[in-house]
């Protein structure tokens, strides 16, 4: 676990394979108030990582999910922390892959004022046939966490043909953005909807970003979340 600002951690997990091309995997542990931890796009577990997360972020309390895709290691902390409260993002139970994770509540249904909304606020970006994803904002630290809609892959981790296309896809270096064919998924008529969701993001004016795939922000975040999400 590597601090990223007061109460907020990042660690790194292992390259998964997503569509012949290997991602990285990243989670987010921020530590609340109440002495507990909340946990975000979680890693694969292994019990040195799990044993830090207590100890410096406190027990863990909730388990969140952004998106449909980002669920391979949900299981082992669901069953890791049977007491910690398992959030899915809209579109995952539905999914096969979904099968024998424990779910205690969805984004975007149910609930209109979440538990920890205190601290961290969130939207749901919609308007996609594909997709819809959850991002958040830690206040205290003024951090967006954000997943997939806006990638930041370091150049020099992307060459050959495999890099080729990730470049041709807007997703490597500093004005790294969404997935193109993840954009398309928005029309004709969903850019509406996702609008209101990036315009919530852009009033939160976070100073920091963490990003699930690539190269985290640490001053300015604002102004690279602006740009980054001008497609919509």
């Amino acid at each position: 676990m590597n601090e990223f600002a007061p109460n907020v951690w990042i660690a790194d997990g292992p390259v998964v394979d997503f569509y012949g091309l290997p991602y990285p995997t990243r989670m987010v542990i921020i530590r609340l108030d109440s002495g507990c931890s909340w946990v975000w796009s979680p890693v694969q577990i292994n019990d040195a990582l799990a044993a830090e997360v207590e100890v410096k972020a406190g027990p863990v309390k909730y388990i969140v999910s952004p998106n449909k895709i980002h669920h391979i290691f949900l299981k082992q902390w669901s069953e890791k922390y049977p007491d910690a409260k398992v959030y899915a993002p809209p579109g995952l139970e539905e999914r096969k892959e979904a099968e024998g994770i424990r779910f205690d509540a969805t984004f975007g249904q149910g609930e209109t004022d979440l538990p920890f909304h205190d601290e961290i606020d969130s939207v749901i970006i919609q308007g996609s046939y594909a997709m819809e994803e959850v991002e958040f904002f830690h206040k205290a630290s003024k951090t967006a966490i954000i997943c997939d809609i806006i990638q930041r892959h370091p150049e020099e981790a992307w060459t050959g043909f495999k890099g080729m296309l990730m470049r041709l896809n807007g997703l490597v270096g500093d004005k790294g953005s969404c997935p193109r064919e993840w954009r398309f998924t928005f029309w004709p008529f969903g850019k509406e909807k996702a609008r209101k969701g990036r315009d919530i993001i852009l009033s939160w004016r976070a100073e920091k970003m963490i990003v699930a795939h690539g190269t985290c922000v640490e001053e300015g975040a604002a102004a690279v979340i602006e740009r980054a999400l001008s497609w919509i």
